[in-house]
Parts: structure tokens; C-alpha cells; sequence
């Protein structure tokens, strides 16, 4: 039987108060710092060379930020999974470590899932005492625009919240076959094609929920939206069967948080829009 040559490809990010002061990377993963113009955060761009992932690659990103520092992590395209063989997964592995009197944005570009692919993906987010975090992750089923609609794939979508090493969230979204099952039930997709998930974790969330409700009740209104706060993490899903209208509302979610609470400039990264 041929072999076949799998991507394992490892990246690190270390931000400190000046900005990017690591950066080591392995094919076919790299990095880039990324310029806005505002500068008011330093940022980040992950990038995989190899424009897709397919069966047994594995994928590890670390983020460190370090005290009384920012930074934001983008990637350049869609993450894109493909057909995997029979058996094996594409798995991707990404761990933030956050410090005291720190914030971190995680804003992926969105995860398609082709027909028959299978993906392990996990996300690891370590706070420290008053350290912040906005991650959010964006998974579409098909290539819909193509007029694609999945029904065999595997996701298993884990993401895990710890502070001062103690578990505050874990949630795992799984999709194991017959995804028609998933996408009729009203207590599952609902008859959507894709969704986000949207967390925010502080200490202050309690000061933040009402705000952040109030603003979800006027102006998201165009997508199935819940949420709810579990320890010191307001945690927001969305549903839709349009990922352009879907991303265009977690935009709006994203802006006013970083703007309403932290004073960051309501605007999503320039390259999130290509």
C-alpha cells in the first residue's frame, strides 16, 4: 500500500506588552503579524500553506499572552476539511494560555465541513485571576454556496475553559453521521446548516450580562441566537442556513463587545471580511 504523506504542522505565539515577542512555526502552518492601521492591539494572522486539511493531519497552535498584555488571533481563510479515509481523522489541537490583566481575542475564519470528512478539534483556554478572553468559532456544513449539503461527516467540537487551572466550561459539539438527523431536530440544528459559538469569559461578566442581553434582544433578529452564562462565561449560539447572514451577526456580537466593554474600536479585522 503507498504511503501517504501526512501535515503535521505546529505553531507558537507568544504576545507581550510590546506586542508579538515569539513567533516559531512548522510547515505547513505560519504566522504573520497583522496591520489594520488602528493599532490599538497587536494581532496576529495564522495561515496553512497547504490550503486544506485531509486524513491523519494534525494541527497544534499554542497562545501565550503574557501579563498586562493584548492580542488579537485571525486566521487568513476558511479552514477547509476534506474527505478522510475511512477510519481516520483530521485533528487540530489550540491551547490559550492567558496571564494576569490580559486580553485575548480568537476569531478563526469559519470551519467547512465536506462530505465525509471527520475532524477532532479541541480548544483549550487557560485564564489566569482577571485575565479576559473573546473566542469564537464558526462551523459550516457544506459548501452551500455550491449548493453542497452534507449528511456524512464526524465533528467532534470540544472547547474547555479553565481558570486558575479549575474547569469554569466544557462543551462539546458532536455531529457523528446522519447529519439529516441532527439538522431535523428542533432541539439540534433546527433545520440550519451552520452555527457559532461565541464565549466571553471575566470576572466582571456579571456586570456585562444585562448589557450584552439587551443588546442581543434588539438588534440580532435575523438568526436562531441563545444565551446563557455558566461561572464567568456569558456563553452565545447562533444558528442560520445563510453562513454570509451568519457571520455578518456574529460580527455585530463581536463589535459591541469589544467596543462596549473593552473600548476597542467596533470593527472585525479587515482581513475577516476577504
Amino acid at each position: 500500500m503507498k504511503k501517504i504523506n501526512r501535515a503535521i504542522g505546529e505553531l507558537e505565539i507568544s504576545f507581550s506588552e510590546d506586542g508579538i515577542s515569539r513567533l516559531h512555526c512548522t510547515a505547513p502552518l505560519r504566522a504573520f503579524g497583522n496591520d489594520d492601521g488602528i493599532n490599538e492591539i497587536p494581532s496576529a494572522v495564522i495561515v496553512n500553506t497547504s490550503g486544506g486539511v485531509v486524513s491523519g493531519d494534525r494541527y497544534d497552535v499554542t497562545i501565550n499572552v503574557k501579563k498586562n498584555s493584548k492580542g488579537l488571533i485571525l486566521s487568513q481563510a476558511a479552514d477547509k476539511i476534506y474527505k478522510c479515509l475511512k477510519n481516520e481523522y483530521s485533528e487540530m489541537n489550540n491551547l490559550l494560555n492567558i496571564d494576569n490583566n490580559s486580553w485575548v481575542e480568537w476569531i478563526p475564519q469559519e470551519t467547512i465541513m465536506f462530505e465525509n470528512a471527520n475532524l477532532k478539534r479541541n480548544l483549550e483556554v487557560n485564564l489566569s485571576t482577571d485575565s479576559e478572553a473573546l473566542i469564537g468559532e464558526i462551523v459550516v456544513l457544506g459548501r452551500l454556496a455550491k449548493g453542497e449539503r452534507v449528511n456524512n461527516i464526524t465533528l467532534m467540537d470540544t472547547i474547555k475553559i479553565n481558570r486558575n487551572k479549575k474547569i469554569e466550561w466544557l462543551d462539546r459539539v458532536l455531529l457523528d453521521g446522519k447529519v439529516h438527523c441532527a439538522r431535523n431536530s428542533n432541539a439540534r440544528l433546527y433545520g440550519n446548516n451552520c452555527f457559532f459559538t461565541i464565549a466571553l469569559s471575566s470576572v466582571k461578566i456579571s456586570k456585562y450580562k444585562d448589557i450584552l442581553y439587551k443588546f442581543i434582544e434588539n438588534n440580532i433578529n435575523k438568526i436562531k441566537i441563545s444565551a446563557t452564562i455558566l461561572h464567568n462565561n456569558l456563553i452565545i449560539r447562533g444558528l442560520s442556513k445563510d453562513p454570509l447572514l451568519l457571520r455578518k451577526e456574529f460580527s455585530k456580537i463581536w463589535c459591541f463587545i469589544r467596543s462596549e466593554f473593552k473600548k476597542l474600536a467596533p470593527v472585525m479585522p479587515k482581513l475577516w471580511w476577504i
